[in-house]
């Protein structure tokens, strides 16, 4: 009996916002399919997360990006068919793999290379060309990125990638909740990191812009609830703290949820006015889908792949302009049968996004490199 891996996975980012969902939705399938494969990270995280005690694990806690994790890839990857890296951090040294896959989500890092420091800069160009060049196939997860990908490097690799959407996994309704500091309502969601990309601080300022005109109007002032730590978003995007914390009326309306579950995320998303995604780059962005799936009705920026990926299903705005992002948050307040429009167009179209249709592509794309070696 042959005991060699048929494919080995750097599952490392298993935990991690984007590619860690992406990690748990189709690694389920594919272990139950591919009768060899072999992680790469914790052991105990990989068997909690992906809910299995029987999966092989060779332990690897090197840091993302860093240069112990290519010191260490040639030595820990054993001999198989495939190494796939759910990211753009391959291993740049020789490997024993008849066949490399990567998925890159985007190419964030090129896009907006003059804001990045000197070592983000000389990493990220020449790791993004050599995953591009030294892999024999590219996954990635829109259009918009594949074009992004060609723009940013050799239009050459266009015959090696693929583009596979991800998928909004199916929701089990479940309206019980701890959240005992969210009892604000009505309320706009906003579910994200703190990069300066998500556009945060143009929307906190548009939402000032909401709350002045309810005052002026003797309307209820809604709430906006940004999923996450307070104390987290120092490292990330400080002006968003200074403008909430230096002005009285946004600091009683703008919360912060701290950690939460999946569950609550979903009755947050369930509960809301509307998801506000201002994000002016994205391969993919989950948080829309997310949000259509449970009938939370979203404002979307019009940039980057939120078109592709939104259709017509969602209000769309200007993400570089304050006015109109509160002129559709305003929209959403006082047009209850344009939101509830919204909603019904959202549901219907979130289920074009199945993570069984990502699943099966992942393996078929992986069965026929495996048939052509």
């Amino acid at each position: 009996m042959n005991n060699q891996p048929q494919i080995v996975i750097d599952a490392r980012m298993i935990n991690s916002s984007g590619i860690g969902r992406y990690l748990q939705n189709i690694l389920p399938e594919m272990i139950n399919y591919f009768q060899r494969i072999v992680f790469l990270g914790s052991p105990h995280l990989l068997k909690e997360k992906l809910n299995n005690q029987n999966l092989q694990i060779i332990p690897f806690d090197k840091s993302i990006y860093s240069i112990s994790e290519q010191l260490e890839f040639s030595k820990i990857i054993p001999k198989c068919d495939i190494f796939f890296s759910p990211h753009y951090n391959i291993p740049l040294f020789s490997i024993k793999a008849k066949t490399r896959i990567a998925t890159i989500h985007d190419v964030f890092h090129l896009a907006f290379y003059k804001d990045l420091s000197i070592p983000q800069k000389i990493y990220s160009k020449i790791v993004i060309d050599q995953a591009l060049k030294i892999s024999d196939h590219i996954i990635t997860v829109s259009n918009f990125s594949k074009n992004e990908i060609l723009k940013y490097t050799k239009k050459e690799y266009e015959n090696k990638i693929s583009t596979i959407y991800n998928g909004v996994k199916p929701i089990e309704k479940d309206h019980t909740t701890n959240i005992h500091s969210i009892d604000k309502n009505p309320y706009f969601l906003f579910v994200g990191n703190v990069k300066p990309h998500k556009n945060l601080v143009r929307t906190i300022a548009a939402f000032k812009l909401l709350l002045l005109d309810c005052e002026k109007n003797k309307q209820e002032k809604p709430f906006f609830i940004i999923v996450g730590k307070k104390e987290g978003f120092i490292t990330g995007d400080n002006n968003v703290i200074d403008l909430i914390d230096n002005d009285p009326l946004l600091k009683n309306h703008v919360m912060f949820t701290g950690w939460i579950s999946d569950n609550e995320l979903n009755i947050l998303y369930a509960n809301a006015l509307s998801l506000v995604f201002p994000s002016y780059y994205e391969g993919f962005g989950f948080p829309p889908l997310e949000a259509l799936s449970l009938g939370c009705p979203a404002i979307v920026s019009n940039a980057a792949c939120m078109p592709e990926i939104c259709d017509n299903a969602v209000l769309y705005f200007d993400p570089f302009n304050v006015n109109d992002i509160y002129d559709k948050m305003k929209h959403i307040i006082i047009n209850e049968n344009f939101r509830n429009n919204l909603i019904t167009n959202g549901l219907e179209h979130a289920k074009r996004f199945s993570w069984q249709i990502s699943v099966n592509k992942h393996i078929k794309l992986f069965e026929d490199l495996l048939n052509r070696k």
